[in-house]
């Protein structure tokens, strides 16, 4: 069976413009090409080279060639290359050799799937066009075979503005895996989503960009500032083509950190938002207000996602019996108009929309060893419309957050109160129709890739399932109903992510705990903060027990989320000191402390730094299984998965406003955690943080 689908995959994939697969040989071999010497320095690997999702006896690889003169004809049309793959730095033990063609209807990039591999094999790659040859050799690794056991190591990252930050953080991963004994390397790099942002002039008017990715080709209007969007640059625009969204992915790409990291790791990637356009669901955009239906964006944004974004995704070998649903970009016509009706499942039926999304589909499962089954979702493309509409926010103004209840009520639909959902919905003493009454439960998954994902879960034999989790699924909240006299309802931080899609959160929850599946670990990006908590089968229920952990990565180089809070609410002095602590003028961020510990504690602590009042009034239930929040800083996480247990280290390196060069970005602290592995019927226990360098506020209480 698995022989089949090899070969249906080789030959699907192959068809793709860009796309070629060729067998490594058994034995290492001479290379066969003659060297052209002549015309060196005509052609160039500006955006450098990639790998991405090691099988056990594949990989794939990836590069996108130029002339150096833009203007070239060549750049009209195909680009002679050759690849070259060794079990050696040197290249003197060469498995692979192999011309291929870059094609300019793909944007001149290259996939090559090269099977015939050494399961759990270093291996490096190069290639050449001409007399020239990419300016450094790519190294990847194969996973081991299924019943391997040793360990696995990874790092996980997200959200990488080019314009707000630098890339340091990555320059520090890939400088200390040099320096590391052999088995303290990273095996793979999971990235989270976010890979580009697909706005220009994307950094608040009040801060200096670190760097511009310059006009689009098209592109929406440059922005001209008249004080309603203080989060763009003048001249800043939104990417609608085909040609803009490669624009971004060949511009970030020249960053040299990213490139280092690409490079030395093969990457599995997911997508957040910001490859398509802000807080996307399905086809439709949500840039501005509530947005409009964008589906020639959503089908141009995946083709520039997998032109540029090496993953094996068509046809590949099911997973313990359970159908592996990806598969490679494919080519439709679409245009921009109505989203027809949703279906009981909340997928809206018009032909375009369907259409957009089917073009591309990448949640899938890859496996390293024994030890790990890695679960890959799609949390953008059949997810439901969000239920803070322009029109709630206007019925809640004046909440400091979406009211929890009221985010429950909107996501249940039509199932809502067993049922029988209220006609109208209230708030501060108002009310208005109920604008969910007769529509189906929210959904963050999609009903198809929920099956799946519930599916996967259930099969899964690995040691450790993680879940490469494009957005939180930790609860954040603020407890203002734990304010005398305010009057006021606790609050989510944020819907952007699980928050606001509750019912299904529980609903995946309840049956983690059902199925009794243990050492279920998800790992999230998105909310530019490190935070480590357990997961909740139910965060409101009178008993809380936890299934599942989850570790959150910061951002690579995105404005963290601290200090976008604290900017937000300079203008509400109460609010303000819940979240910045100032002693002195010596500012700390007390954001952590009000999210973990509640809004008591975060004021109190501003008349006393007394640790022991502080637990007086802590919140265990503020934000239930959120054990710990480091708002400020970019960074990375490492996780080292052993039979007994997880060990996650999150690597702050502080502020990325300023390129820290070769050397990479220093590293500001170190937050370490251990989770012993746990069976079914028991809960999970995070141990930790322990730190190197100062810890975060409120931790150097302790």
């Amino acid at each position: 069976m698995f022989q089949l689908d090899r070969r249906e995959f080789l030959k699907l994939f192959t068809a793709g413009a860009g796309c070629f697969a060729f067998a490594a040989s058994t034995l290492p071999f001479t290379s066969r090409r003659a060297w052209a010497q002549a015309n060196g320095g005509y052609y160039h690997f500006p955006q450098g080279l990639a790998s991405g999702d090691p099988q056990p006896d594949a990989v794939m690889l990836w590069t996108r060639v130029e002339t150096t003169d833009p203007s070239a004809p060549e750049m009209q049309t195909w680009i002679d290359l050759y690849v070259q793959v060794a079990e050696d730095e040197a290249f003197e033990k060469l498995v692979a050799e192999q011309a291929m063609r870059a094609d300019p209807a793909a944007d001149h990039t290259v996939r090559l799937f090269i099977h015939g591999l050494r399961p759990d094999t270093v291996y490096y790659y190069r290639f050449y066009a001409g007399g020239d040859r990419s300016p450094y050799p790519g190294r990847t690794r194969t996973a081991p075979r299924a019943n391997a056991t040793r360990n696995v190591r990874f790092a996980a990252i997200s959200c990488q503005s080019y314009e707000q930050g630098y890339y340091g953080a990555l320059r520090r991963l890939v400088n200390d895996d040099i320096a590391a004994a052999p088995e303290d390397r990273v095996d793979l790099v999971l990235h989270l989503g976010d890979f580009i942002y697909e706005r220009t002039g994307d950094v608040p008017e009040n801060m200096r960009p670190a760097r511009l990715i310059g006009p689009l080709p098209n592109g929406t209007e440059p922005w001209e500032p008249d004080g309603t969007r203080p989060w763009w640059q003048k001249g800043g625009q939104a990417a609608v083509t085909m040609a803009d969204y490669r624009t971004i992915y060949r511009k970030c790409l020249t960053d040299p950190d990213l490139q280092a990291a690409r490079a030395r790791f093969p990457f599995v990637h997911t997508w957040d938002d910001h490859e398509f356009t802000n807080d996307a669901w399905q086809s439709h955009d949500t840039y501005f207000g509530d947005g409009e239906p964008a589906q020639r964006r959503k089908l141009a944004a995946n083709r520039a996602w997998f032109e540029y974004i090496p993953a094996v995704l068509t046809r590949m070998p099911s997973f313990n019996g359970v159908a592996n649903k990806a598969h490679d970009y494919k080519p439709v016509r679409v245009v921009d108009g109505p989203m027809g009706e949703p279906d009981e499942h909340f997928l809206y039926q018009g032909e375009d929309n369907l259409k957009a999304l089917s073009s591309l589909t990448i949640y899938r499962t890859l496996k390293w060893g024994a030890m790990l089954d890695l679960v890959v979702t799609d949390l953008r493309s059949y997810r439901s419309p969000p239920v803070m509409t322009e029109e709630v926010k206007e019925f809640i103004k004046g909440a400091p957050a979406s009211p929890v209840s009221l985010v429950q009520l909107l996501d249940a639909g039509a199932t809502a109160n067993n049922g029988e959902p209220p006609e109208t919905i209230r708030y501060g003493g108002k009310e208005m129709p109920n604008p969910r009454r007769d529509a189906p439960p929210g959904t963050h998954m999609g009903t198809a890739q929920k099956a799946w994902f519930k599916s996967v879960l259930t099969a899964s034999t690995a040691k450790w399932r993680v879940w490469a989790n494009g957005g939180p699924a930790l609860q954040m909240r603020l407890d203002f109903s734990r304010i005398p006299f305010a009057g006021l309802q606790d609050g989510y931080v944020g819907t952007d992510a699980w928050n606001g899609f509750p019912g299904e959160l529980k609903e995946l929850m309840s049956f983690v705990r059902d199925e009794g599946i243990g050492n279920l670990v998800s790992v999230a990006g998105d909310y530019h903060a490190f935070a480590a908590g357990r997961l909740p089968v139910d965060p409101d229920a009178d008993e809380i027990s936890h299934v599942a952990v989850e570790f959150m990565t910061a951002a690579i180089s995105s404005n963290a989320m601290y200090p976008m809070v604290e900017q937000r609410t300079r203008n509400s002095g109460f609010f303000h000191r819940a979240v910045v602590l100032d002693r002195d003028g010596e500012k700390f961020e007390n954001w952590n402390n009000t999210l973990v510990n509640g809004l008591r504690a975060g004021i109190l602590v501003n008349y006393s730094d007394s640790a022991y009042l502080r637990d007086m009034v802590q919140n265990e239930r503020a934000s239930p299984g959120l054990d710990y929040l480091d708002s400020d800083g970019h960074g990375y996480t490492l996780v080292t998965l052993s039979d007994e247990a997880m060990k996650v280290e999150q690597v702050n390196v502080g502020d990325v406003s300023r390129d820290a060069g070769p050397e990479g970005a220093d590293v500001l602290r170190r937050a370490r955690f251990t989770v012993k592995s746990w069976a079914a019927g028991e809960e999970p226990a995070l141990e930790g943080p322990e730190f190197e360098g100062p810890p975060p506020y409120p931790w150097t209480l302790v």
